[in-house]
């Protein structure tokens, strides 16, 4: 994922970036630098629409501890420091998230935060995508519309071949060659960042599992 551009993992070397892997048996929360997250309030912006219109429900984020919240969200968040799972990594079936890669989409958080220091042009560019992507109307009711760092991770395992698939019906992106043709702003602005489409060690590349989520 880095192989393309030397600046933006030498400045993942100066944040000292760490990429963190919890055991099957363990939770978010049982990572110390976890340890004291709180959960988001419902003005959060990360959330979906569907999580603040459910907070204050029976089993919404409203009734959760911030501890249960974080352990039954996440087998893997970005961030300076990244974190994933040993079952997701190694491809458990039936586990949450088989299917697709959690590291590559957390790991590519890093990888845009790194690209708003190394290169803010392209940076900016990123953002007019997400932002005319938002005024089509594109990714309707997906992950990738949320927020324009989900944008950016989503179409990163799509340009790997390795996400959920996004199907309204009428539109299916699974593989690389899905994003060109939906969405090619984006696509042709990972190209600048990614050398390929074939993470080596990635189990799930070209698989096209529907993930366990």
């Amino acid at each position: 994922m880095l192989m393309k551009r030397p600046a933006i993992r030498a400045e993942l070397v100066k944040r000292k970036s760490r990429v963190l892997v919890m055991a099957e048996t363990e939770m978010e929360t049982d990572l110390p630098e976890r340890r004291d997250w709180k959960k988001p309030q419902r003005n959060d912006t990360r959330l979906t629409p569907a999580e603040r219109e459910n907070y204050d429900k029976v089993n919404g984020i409203g009734s959760m501890s911030d501890k249960q919240y974080w352990n039954q969200r996440a087998r893997g968040m970005g961030g300076n420091v990244v974190s994933c799972a040993e079952e997701n990594l190694l491809g458990y079936a039936g586990t949450k998230y088989y299917g697709e890669n959690i590291l590559v989409h957390e790991f590519s958080h890093n990888i845009m935060s790194a690209l708003a220091t190394v290169d803010t042009a392209l940076y900016v560019e990123i953002e007019q995508a997400y932002e005319a992507a938002k005024s089509k109307g594109m990714y309707k009711n997906q992950y990738a519309i949320n927020t324009v760092a989900e944008y950016w991770a989503e179409g990163t395992q799509w340009w790997f071949w390795s996400n959920d698939a996004f199907d309204d019906g009428q539109v299916h992106i699974q593989s690389p060659d899905d994003l060109k043709m939906y969405d090619p702003a984006l696509y042709h602005i990972l190209e600048q960042i990614y050398y390929g489409h074939h993470i080596t060690a990635d189990v799930y590349y070209q698989l096209n599992i529907h993930s366990t989520r």
